[in-house]
């Protein structure tokens, strides 16, 4: 059933709930391009998808606020932080994943065979392949945000916490807050306009699409997934590596 604000459903649940973000659309998203943890700006569309998330969440009374140390969730959480009177909280520990010499570089077209092969490779099998020049698999990345989760679920203690991450960081995320496997968390999807809502008690998570700022919001339960293929055979708008 439709909700007026994210606020009634957060009511409705009564209890403190873990607000799962992803940061708004950044210059490289909008190219194709693989990013990684290069410290990419929002692009146009992504300043507006920072619109919608501020004016959606103004009225939740959130506890605390935390980003990874990039810029581009810094700067999608900054109109809350200032809004609510919240201190910046930046954990680097949930940074995007490294994907090495790759980042920079178009996500369909490649300079050498090799290359394209080696990417083919990494997307096939996220979990367990690593991409040269010093990049990271989901099994990595999961050790890397073990301790800030450990502080985020503390800090539901004092009320409704949002956290501002990045599509692999949330996979991560996901798969500890449900148990899931690595298999099941590689196929979680986070598009930059979404926003995911734990509720720890029940151990269950809803997602809600940001599409504009104003009218009743569909938050249905469970997560979005998308299926694991090299680019050829993904659907459109599936994005990798952002």
């Amino acid at each position: 059933m439709p909700y007026p604000s994210v606020k009634s459903f957060l009511e409705e649940l009564q209890e403190n709930c873990l607000l799962l973000a992803r940061h708004g659309e950044t210059d490289w998203n909008a190219s194709g391009l693989i990013q990684g943890q290069q410290d990419r700006p929002l692009s146009e569309l992504g300043y507006r998808q920072r619109k919608v998330l501020f004016f959606r969440l103004r009225s939740v009374p959130l506890a605390r606020i935390f980003t990874s140390g990039l810029d581009r969730t810094i700067q999608t959480a900054l109109p809350l932080n200032a809004e609510l009177g919240l201190a910046q909280e930046m954990l680097p520990a949930l940074n995007e994943a490294k994907l090495g010499v790759f980042e920079g570089e178009s996500k369909t077209e490649f300079a050498d065979e090799l290359s394209a092969r080696l990417y083919e490779e990494f997307l096939e099998d996220e979990v367990n392949v690593v991409l040269p020049g010093g990049g990271e698999n989901l099994r990595q990345l999961d050790a890397r945000i073990q301790e800030p989760l450990k502080l985020i679920l503390e800090s539901l203690q004092s009320g409704h916490v949002l956290v501002v991450s990045h599509r692999n960081v949330a996979k991560m995320l996901i798969k500890n807050l449900l148990r899931l496997s690595f298999e099941e968390a590689q196929c979680v999807e986070q598009k930059n306009h979404w926003l995911y809502i734990f509720a720890p008690r029940v151990r269950k998570i809803f997602l809600v699409s940001l599409d504009d700022a104003m009218g009743p919001l569909v938050i249905r339960p469970g997560y979005e997934q998308v299926t694991v293929a090299p680019p050829a055979a993904e659907p459109s708008g599936v994005e990798r590596g952002s």
